[in-house]
């Protein structure tokens, strides 16, 4: 074993099953000849404080932007059925659950995140464009605020809305959801262990082949890996400015 490396999770994705993470970090161990070791932050504040420390990250796309152009680390897999995608909500006391009503109306959703902007291009490319976006600290306080009537729609992240319990899902409606497979989270190493990422691509893509890997892959909720090239994710970019002057 040489040097060991850090692995780092984008804290969404931990909430549920933090051990799957442990156990993807000693698969990684066992097949890529360096040890690796898990480290779970507790929230985004400590995310973003530690993420640059990381020898490997898996990250959000904003995050993912970030971690290539400030911090210069390697691209490496990203998921074949993971995408980033929105869940439009609707106050119970709607009684129509049509899309159209979102247009000229004031909406809530998490305006840091750019899955938002994916709630967006969706709407526009059925000519739909809210008055106003008025941002949350948090998926579940879009999901209360708009259940108590704050304000009639909202836009939830799909991966986020999925893992509600049934209870939750019922404070509000679910519209609709978008399936633009455009932007998604994305395995990263650090330049230091560049030499690796050949090795570790070729792992990772191929894990699904096996039964370890499989397993691995399934408990993080992956079916399988494919290479991911750096203009895939500076393309994420064009979504940044996408109607910005709608969002509060």
């Amino acid at each position: 074993m040489t040097k060991s490396m850090t692995l780092m999770v984008c804290p969404h994705d931990t909430a549920g099953d933090p051990i799957k993470w442990f156990q993807f970090a000693q698969y990684l161990t066992r097949y890529c000849e360096n040890s690796t070791q898990y480290y779970k932050c507790l929230d985004f504040t400590e995310f973003h404080q530690k993420m640059s420390q990381a020898d490997i990250v898996y990250a959000n796309p904003q995050d993912s932007l970030e971690l290539l152009e400030k911090y210069n680390y390697v691209p490496l897999v990203h998921s074949t059925n993971l995408y980033d995608e929105i869940v439009f909500i609707a106050n119970n006391e709607v009684e129509n659950d049509s899309l159209s009503l979102l247009n000229n109306s004031e909406c809530l959703s998490c305006n840091g995140m750019m899955v938002t902007r994916i709630g967006i291009k969706g709407l526009l490319e059925q000519n739909i464009k809210p008055k106003r976006i008025f941002s949350k600290d948090n998926w579940m306080a879009v999901v209360k605020s708009v259940s108590q009537g704050e304000k009639p729609y909202g836009f939830v992240y799909k991966d986020f809305y999925d893992g509600l319990n049934k209870l939750s899902k019922s404070l509000v409606t679910k519209m609709a959801e978008t399936s633009q497979q455009s932007i998604f989270h994305s395995v990263f190493i650090k330049a230091e262990f560049a030499d690796k990422s050949d090795k570790l691509i070729k792992l990772l893509s191929e894990a699904h082949l096996d039964e370890k890997g499989r397993d691995t892959l399934k408990g993080v909720n992956i079916e399988k890996f494919i290479p991911v090239a750096r203009a895939e994710i500076l393309s994420f970019k064009t979504l940044l400015d996408l109607e910005s002057e709608i969002m509060e």
